[in-house]
This record gives C-alpha cells, sequence and structure tokens, in this order.
C-alpha cells in the first residue's frame, strides 16, 4: 500500500470530502425540495388568482347586463392573455361562451366534465342565487380543432381543476425549478473542488510542523541529541512542539550528566588508586620500605577508596527506591547532640563553636536513625569545611504543622545563586579545588537529598555571597505524637 493512503494529510483530505459531500448533499436536496415546493406553491396561487380574476369579471359583467351577451369577448382576451381556456355555463349546463371556442355551445358540459374524470366548477352567484359556472382547463390551451364533426368543443379533456398531482406545470415555472437545481449542482461542485483544495493546502500547512517534528524525533532517536524544532502552528502544535523541546534538552542534559558521572566516577577512583599502586610500586621496587607508616597510608587510601564506593552504592539503591528504610518514632533532639558530639572534636580543631538551638518539648519523628545520622554528618562536615576559624554553626529544629523543620546554619563566605539549584547534584563542587583537598567526592550532599526524600520529606539550601548557608530539611512527625 502506498504511504500516502495512510498519511494523515491524505485522510483529512478524505475526511473533509467525505463531510463536504455530505454536507453539500443534503443542502442539495433540502434546497431542491423545498424549491419544487415553491414552484408548486406560486403555480397554484398564481392559478387561482388568475381563475379569481376571470370569475370576477364574469360576475360583474352578469351583475351589469343580466344576461351572457358579451362574455364571450371578454373571455377570449382571459383566454388569450392567460394562455388558459375558461369555459362558462349557465345554470342548466349550457356553454355560454368559451374562450377557445367561438360560438360553440355544449349543453352536455356538467354530464361530460363528470364523466370525464370528475372536477369541481366555480359557481356565478348574482343577487345570492347561481346563475351559471366557471370551469378552467388545466391541460393547456385547445383550439377548434378540439370540437367533434357535431361541433361539440372540447370533448378531449375535463373543464374544470385538476388535483395537484395531475397538474402540468407552467413551462417558465418548470425553467426556474430547473435553473435552481443547475446553479444548485454547479455551486455544489466549485464549492467542494475549492474546498478540497483548501484543506489540502491548510493540512499540509498544519502538518509541516508535524512532519518536521517526526524526523527530529527519529533523529534524536538515533543519537542525535542536539536536535530541536521551531514551535510554530496551533496552538497544539506548538505545545507539542515545546514539549519535544524540553525533553530533548532534559534528554541531553542527562547524558551529559551522565558523562560527567562516569568521567567523575573515574576521576575518584583513579586517585587512590593511583596513589595504592604508586606505594605498592615503591616498596615492590626497594624505594619504600614497608613500615608501619606506609601501611598506614595505603589504610587510609582504601579507607577512603571504600568509603567512595560505598556512597555510590548507597546513591545508586535510593535512587532506585530499593533503599531499605528502619523508619520507627525516634527522638530527633538525641539524635542532633549525638551528632554534634561527634563533630566537636573537629570543629574544635578549628575553634568553631557548634550550638544547639531547639525547644525542650520537640516532638518524636518517624525516621530511620542511621540514615537521618548521615544527613546531619554530611551537613554538619559542610558546614564546618566552609566556616572560618574561630566563628559559629548553629543547629536548630522547629515543629510545624505534621513535620519538623531541621536547619544547619554556617557563617561561611555562601553560596552563588547560580549554585544553589546545584548542590545537591553528585560530583558537584563549589570549590572543587578546596573540596579535593579536604578528601570530599561531592556525594555527601546528593546522598543526603536522596535520603531525605525516601524518607518523605524535602531538603534545600537558602544562601546569599557574605552571609553563610542555611541548609534544611523536614522530617514527618510520628503520628502518635501528634
Amino acid at each position: 500500500m502506498p504511504s500516502w493512503l495512510t498519511s494523515l494529510q491524505f485522510r483529512l483530505i478524505l475526511a473533509f470530502t467525505a463531510t463536504l459531500a455530505l454536507a453539500l448533499g443534503s443542502v442539495g436536496v433540502f434546497v431542491s425540495f423545498a424549491a419544487e415546493n415553491e414552484t408548486d406553491r406560486f403555480q397554484t396561487r398564481n392559478q387561482e388568482f388568475r381563475l379569481g380574476r376571470v370569475h370576477r369579471m364574469v360576475s360583474r359583467h352578469y351583475a351589469e347586463n343580466r344576461d351572457w351577451d358579451g362574455v364571450q369577448t371578454s373571455l377570449e382576451e382571459a383566454g388569450s392573455l392567460y394562455d388558459r381556456r375558461f369555459v362558462v355555463t349557465d345554470r342548466d349546463g349550457q356553454v355560454v361562451a368559451d374562450s377557445h371556442h367561438r360560438d360553440k355551445r355544449d349543453r352536455s358540459a356538467r354530464k361530460r366534465t363528470a364523466g370525464n374524470g370528475g372536477g369541481r366548477p366555480f359557481p356565478i352567484v348574482a343577487e345570492g342565487r347561481p346563475v351559471g359556472f366557471l370551469f378552467l382547463n388545466p391541460t393547456g390551451p385547445a383550439t377548434n380543432a378540439d370540437a367533434d364533426a357535431d361541433g361539440v368543443p372540447f370533448a378531449a379533456a375535463p373543464l374544470a381543476l385538476l388535483p395537484d398531482s395531475e397538474q402540468v406545470r407552467e413551462p417558465l415555472i418548470s425553467r426556474v425549478a430547473s435553473a435552481v437545481n443547475r446553479s444548485l449542482f454547479r455551486a455544489g461542485l466549485a464549492a467542494g473542488a475549492v474546498g478540497i483544495l483548501l484543506i489540502f493546502l491548510f493540512s499540509r500547512r498544519i502538518l509541516s510542523p508535524v512532519q518536521t517534528l517526526g524526523s527530529a524525533a527519529q533523529r534524536l532517536g538515533q543519537g542525535d541529541l542536539s536536535q530541536r524544532v521551531p514551535a510554530s502552528g496551533p496552538s497544539e502544535i506548538r505545545n507539542l512542539g515545546d514539549t519535544f523541546n524540553t525533553m530533548a534538552e532534559n534528554l541531553q542534559a542527562a547524558e551529559q550528566q551522565r558523562r560527567n558521572q562516569a568521567a567523575d566516577v573515574a576521576h575518584e577512583l583513579r586517585t587512590p588508586l593511583s596513589n595504592i599502586q604508586g606505594y605498592l610500586d615503591a616498596v615492590h621496587d626497594g624505594l619504600l620500605e614497608p613500615d608501619q607508616a606506609t601501611i598506614a597510608t595505603l589504610r587510609q587510601q582504601t579507607t577512603h577508596l571504600v568509603a567512595l564506593v560505598e556512597d555510590l552504592r548507597l546513591l545508586a539503591m535510593a535512587e532506585a527506591g530499593s533503599l531499605a528504610l528502619q523508619i520507627r518514632p525516634e527522638s530527633l533532639q538525641d539524635l542532633l547532640d549525638a551528632s554534634i558530639e561527634a563533630f566537636r572534636p573537629r570543629a574544635d580543631a578549628k575553634d568553631i563553636r557548634l550550638v544547639l538551638d531547639i525547644p525542650a518539648d520537640l516532638p518524636e519523628v518517624a525516621m530511620d536513625r542511621t540514615r537521618i545520622s548521615q544527613v546531619v554528618g554530611n551537613l554538619l562536615e559542610n558546614a564546618i569545611v566552609n566556616t572560618p576559624e574561630r566563628d559559629v554553626v548553629t543547629v536548630s529544629a522547629e515543629s510545624g504543622g505534621s513535620t519538623v523543620t531541621v536547619s544547619i546554619i554556617d557563617t561561611g563566605p555562601g553560596i552563588a545563586s547560580e549554585d544553589v539549584e546545584r548542590v545537591f547534584d553528585r560530583f558537584y563542587r563549589v570549590d572543587p579545588s578546596r573540596a579535593r583537598a579536604t578528601g570530599g567526592a561531592g556525594l555527601g550532599l546528593t546522598i543526603a537529598r536522596q535520603l531525605i526524600e525516601a524518607h518523605g520529606g524535602a531538603i534545600w539550601v537558602e544562601s546569599v555571597i557574605g552571609d553563610g548557608a542555611r541548609f534544611r530539611f523536614t522530617l514527618s512527625l510520628n503520628r502518635d505524637s501528634v
């Protein structure tokens, strides 16, 4: 099957053509039917109008003259004017005037009319009593040839109005109805052709962004993540283009992040592995004695390598949602006290004062104590590293609603606004050289975010350059203590 038969444009054109044909056909049938009815009604009203005028003329003639003399001339004029045959009989049925038969009389007109299928005469009344009857022959004009050998006229047709189903439409009226039908048919063909052309042009213009989007998506699927499409066309197409561009940007960012992560992991692993290999090579070549100092250095590098691998494993499990948490009601105050005491020697080494500011009635929270201790430890270590000597790091907590918010505030140099949104990205360092010197791998804040989100909480940072940083995270209260 040709591809154009299954294209959206062909289907749109086909659907529009079918809809247009149905609409034009319906309109055509309706208009044709209405035109036929209107012409029939017009003919009937016209015929009644003519008959009424002749009837009034004959009635007035008899009322003025009290006889039928001279009515033949008037009736002939009416027959010639209206192109119809009119016959007047007296009340006994004798023909007294015939528009198409001069000086003819048919004494059996009424009988002949009834015998030919019947028709109703139009009575002529004078002074409240019928004095005659007027007949109209709807079958068309007659001539003197219609008289038989005995001089009996109009034997070919009844002299009365026929039912509507038997009436013959006048040529002029018939031509009007035919002209309406022909014009309607031609207008329908022209409208159909123009409509199909317009839908072809419009659909081509509308679907052009879709075709561009399809091509870009195909190239994107083949690995070209730089593909973007112009947002043009109707609002739905523009929204689709914007969505595609956003998806492509996210994929490109994710791919770049993956590559950076692979490079960062390789770099972080290479540093301790290179150190270990260097020391082992030195020992192997006799350049370095395998004494306690050498073994301690190797142990330190190995410990750093194991910690890095463990952080990566923990981060992968947290991101995959497979990290098992032992969540139970715990005292947050006890956890913060223990964390501060664990980091006090490091703070004292820099003459940094650690301050704990929490209310005495702080309720219990639902948490995995080990994992939240790891989060607080990462944030405290980060705060101590960035806080100048002889300064202060404050740890506070406050409850509100169904959560407790913990804040760890340092007085360091702060974080630039462009770095605030990225500090929780893996391997991201605001100051790479200083973090490298302290042995940081750039995973602590990433792990903290994953652990807090695994608890159903949120973590964020507020910072201004020169005014320190405030790391905050929330935990849900224990339901029994709410």
